[in-house]
This record gives structure tokens, sequence and C-alpha cells, in this order.
């Protein structure tokens, strides 16, 4: 299993598959309706490339994304809306 945590390794991701499916970037930005630029800076790690693009993008080249958490999320208490960041208080 591959760990995507950053734009770049997603981005080294599509590009591998991108390559082992013999397709240019122009190939895939055509297959996905979108423009080669977008391959070129989603490859690159480009961190503000638009998620559903990206996504189509990654479903072209036959990679899923999902998600790889071994356990449930423990139970929240109320109004505990994000569980898994730290509590840094209220701040008031």
């Amino acid at each position: 299993m591959v760990v995507i945590d950053t734009p770049k390794s997603f981005g080294d991701l599509v590009r591998s598959r991108r390559h082992a499916l013999g397709m240019t970037q122009r190939d895939l930005a055509l297959a996905v309706n979108v423009g080669e630029r977008f391959i070129v800076d989603l490859e690159g790690g480009k961190s503000t490339c638009q998620l559903g693009k990206a996504l189509a993008v990654a479903r072209a080249v036959g990679v899923r994304l999902t998600d790889g958490a071994s356990a449930p999320l423990a139970s929240t208490p109320p109004g505990d809306a994000y569980p898994d960041l730290p509590d840094f208080g209220s701040g008031a």
C-alpha cells in the first residue's frame, strides 16, 4: 500500500500510473477533460489543484483512494467537531 500524504506523493503516483498506462500528459488531460497544464501541475505536486479534477484524474489512471484507518474513531463527546485534532482550549 502506498501512503499518499502530500500533494507531491499524490502527483508522483499519478505520474507513475500514467506512465504504466503508456499515456502522455496530453492523453490524460483529454481523457479527463482538463487542460494539460492541470496534469503538469498535479504531477508536480501543486497543492492548490482542484480536488474534484484531481479525483477524476486518479480514477482515470486506476488510483482508488480509501480511508486506511485501522480502527474506528472513538466516541466523540458532544460539541467536539474534530475529535482527532489536539484540544487547544476555547481560546477565550
